[in-house]
């Protein structure tokens, strides 16, 4: 996932997070991820990254283009 940093990409919600962590649920509401189906497009920073590396279970990265 890190060869994406500096890449436009579409990040998508894949599962609901009522049963997870109040840490991850935080970096959903970072992202802009509510529902399962959401989607956002947002650049690739070393921050994106970073929540999204811990929470996979959860979200599809797909480059965008």
């Amino acid at each position: 996932m890190s060869q994406f940093i500096g890449k436009q990409v579409v990040l998508t919600l894949k599962r609901s997070i009522i049963c997870t962590t109040p840490k991850h649920r935080a970096f959903m509401q970072t992202l802009g991820l509510k529902r399962p189906g959401d989607t956002r497009e947002c650049e690739y920073t070393p921050n994106v990254h970073g929540m999204v590396k811990l929470v996979p279970h959860l979200i599809s990265v797909q480059v965008k283009g």
